[in-house]
């Protein structure tokens, strides 16, 4: 029985939902995988089912770096947070959304991709790290999944609840109606928070100073106010075809960012998703078309006050929006006892962001992000065979990328940046990008469930229409903000390794990299040509990336289990403008350690989490040394009968103050402002499923 345990504990991960009957699973996938999924080997539980029904609910940033500590969140404020895995984020990340590419459309990243799906409507999230994803563009070190539930027959649904610390409020519904042809799955939830307080009782809304400092009247502002609906159809006219058609928008409102120099007034996101699948031919087709609108302000800013035309009620605004859209074919056949899946696949991504400065004197910054078109479309080819207790796995994918800023779209305090940095006639606003990712792992099984692995993958990412095209004009003698049309696509040479091995009623999971950047895309500090001013921009560079993590499970008893992970980065620079050789944004070392009971019906969790001091800087970045930092968080829950769930936790439980070392903006024209992760949080989740 405790064998059983392991076994299951170390092959399904799981991440989050307050329900006592359905689960939101992580699956953390090795990268030498099978290519057909049921045959696929390597994936690894890094927590239990009833672990995550009773966290916060607030995001799934938050909840994934919770749970795996080689991810990390970037604190912006009280949601949204974005993730960083291996010390790889932005871009270099792929996260979609049931298969589709979704892009946020602030240009300081408000409002990431994972931020656009509320944790009610998830089922599962899949992580596949490193570069050894041919079926999508552009997943230079990582591809998350998140993929939505799925209606299923008879009449039922579900009421939830959660209610917290600091007025936190996340309640919602859904409902399930369907039969062996039909199935309809539609939910609504509501998230509501004021500005929670640091481990010291002071709001995060009082953390900025000078002029991005919160207005007296508004330190006790909504922190988040967000609406999120969706409704699902699966239609199957007979067991050999399903039609799969989705649909989901949500409204943030009043989205603070004491991180930033503005806030979010609203972020509004339509998401259309179609997949039609043929069983006998192994066909899948799916389309998708998404629509993101943000408008964000420093209007409950001190430096609102400043403001040139104070009717207005704000001296910062940038109204920006992003729709994407795209289509894939794949099919999956066998050459002799090769499994092969190949496909083609192409998107459209385009961004315009208008911004306008009314502080000191008027900066017209129409086209901050000029109207750029994304344009791609690659092939892909991937297989697996078993040689004896070996298993070997290639990819291959081709792209054809096509990059369009319109310079027409420039306002006038933004029109001569290129030529002010660059040189009238040194640059393009149109690029076209041909290149090949690739990959080849073996793995060798020691038994049914043990092995190890060793593979290579290289992966090449073209830089964002924010890498090469924004332009904001500042004022007076603050930098301006110029992209870097010369730009070449990022490329990823990485080796991974790692064991997968059992033994009694434990488990263990190890994984090594070592990641090779060439033309790596790094923040830079240039001058005008007349050297009157300077601009933040980005420079390619070589550079290299490595480190390590493993978790460890075992069985105490029938019913108490301790889990134990660590992950550990390091990033040097290798080439480009720099005094300081550290790369920024590599997190320290972090573990985490858990002690759990689970009798089936009660759940009870010890959770710590230590993250190192990181004093590997980036000075050039005008990074600084984050502290090290060690919290305790205690959940428990009850399963009363079939239908109904209550749990109650605390984080933050000996209410420390602390920073996360991404708790702060580096790039050097920035304020600097730390956020601080929440004091001591209370909270009890509430589901009844009828």
């Amino acid at each position: 029985m405790r064998k059983l345990l392991v076994a299951g504990l170390l092959a399904t991960s799981v991440a989050s939902v307050v329900n006592a009957q359905e689960v939101l699973r992580v699956e953390k996938i090795s990268v030498a995988t099978d290519v057909k999924e049921e045959e696929a080997k390597g994936k690894v539980a890094e927590a239990t089912q009833e672990e995550i029904k009773i966290t916060r609910q607030i995001d799934i940033g938050e909840i994934l770096s919770n749970l795996f500590p080689e991810i990390n969140h970037i604190r912006k404020g009280g949601t949204a947070n974005d993730i960083v895995i291996r010390g790889f984020g932005r871009d270099n990340i792929n996260v979609l959304l049931d298969g589709a590419r979704i892009y946020g459309a602030c240009p300081n990243r408000m409002d990431p991709a994972i931020f656009h799906m509320s944790t009610r409507q998830v089922a599962e999230v899949k992580i596949l790290e490193g570069p050894f994803d041919v079926e999508n563009q552009g997943s230079l070190a990582a591809v998350v999944n998140v993929i939505s539930k799925d209606p299923t027959e008879g009449v039922g649904g579900n009421l939830y609840f959660t209610g917290g610390s600091f007025n936190y409020l996340h309640g919602g519904f859904d409902v399930n109606v369907g039969n062996d042809t039909v199935k309809v799955l539609a939910g609504y939830t509501k998230q509501y928070s004021k500005p929670y307080e640091s481990g010291e009782g002071k709001k995060f809304t009082e953390y900025p100073q000078d002029k991005s400092a919160y207005k007296e009247s508004e330190k006790d502002h909504t922190a988040f106010n967000i609406d999120n609906a969706w409704l699902k159809v699966v239609y199957t006219p007979d067991t050999d075809q399903t039609l799969k058609l989705n649909y989901a928008f949500d409204e943030a409102k009043d989205v603070l960012y004491p991180y930033l120099m503005m806030d979010a007034i609203y972020d509004r996101t339509h998401r259309i998703n179609g997949e039609y699948y043929i069983k006998s031919l192994d066909l899948k087709i799916t389309g998708y078309w998404n629509f993101v609108r943000h408008d964000m302000q420093d209007r409950w800013r001190m430096s609102s006050n400043m403001s040139l035309e104070p009717e207005l009620g704000y001296a910062m605004r940038t109204l920006a929006k992003t729709k994407t859209y795209g289509a894939k074919i794949e099919k999956g056949f066998k050459i002799g006892d090769v499994n092969v899946k190949a496909g083609i696949d192409g998107y459209l991504r385009n961004w315009k962001a208008d911004n306008v400065i009314l502080m000191m004197m008027k900066m017209d910054n129409r086209g901050m992000i000029p109207d750029v078109d994304i344009t791609d479309i690659g092939v892909f080819v991937k297989g697996s065979k078993k040689i004896n207790n070996i298993v070997i796995s290639a990819g291959l994918r081709y792209d054809h990328t096509e990059s369009d800023a319109s310079k027409g779209a420039l306002g006038t305090s933004n029109q001569g940046l290129y030529d002010k940095y660059y040189g009238a006639g040194n640059y393009s606003l149109s690029e076209t990008d041909n290149y090949v990712s690739g990959n080849i792992v073996a793995r060798y099984k020691f038994d049914n469930r043990s092995s190890a692995y060793i593979g290579f993958g290289h992966t090449v990412r073209v830089p964002d229409p924010e890498e090469r095209y924004i332009a904001l004009a500042k004022p007076m003698t603050n930098p301006d903000w110029v992209g870097n049309p010369n730009l070449d696509p990022v490329q990823n040479n990485e080796v991974d390794a790692g064991v997968e091995y059992y033994w009694g009623v434990f488990g263990l999971k190890a994984n090594v990299f070592y990641s090779d950047l060439t033309d790596y895309i790094y923040l830079t500090k240039i001058k005008a040509l007349d050297n009157s001013k300077d601009a933040m921009s980005y420079q390619n560079i070589d550079a290299h990336i490595y480190g390590w993590d493993f978790t460890v499970i075992g069985m105490v008893s029938d019913t108490v289990s301790v889990e134990l992970g660590a992950a550990c980065q390091r990033g040097k620079k290798d080439s480009g403008n720099y005094e300081d050789s550290d790369m920024a944004e590599i997190p320290p070392l972090k573990a985490r350690l858990a002690v759990k009971y689970d009798d089936g019906v009660k759940f009870g969790q010890i959770e710590t989490i230590y993250s190192a001091r990181q004093h590997n800087v980036d000075s050039d970045l005008n990074e600084y040394p984050t502290k090290s930092y060690y919290v305790v968080n205690v959940k428990g829950g009850v399963n009363m009968g079939d239908r109904a769930f209550v749990g109650i936790g605390v984080d933050n439980l000996f209410d420390k103050n602390y920073y996360t070392y991404l708790s702060y903006s580096r790039n050097p024209f920035h304020t600097g402002t730390k956020v601080p992760e929440p004091g001591r949080f209370i909270y009890m989740n509430v589901n009844y499923k009828f």
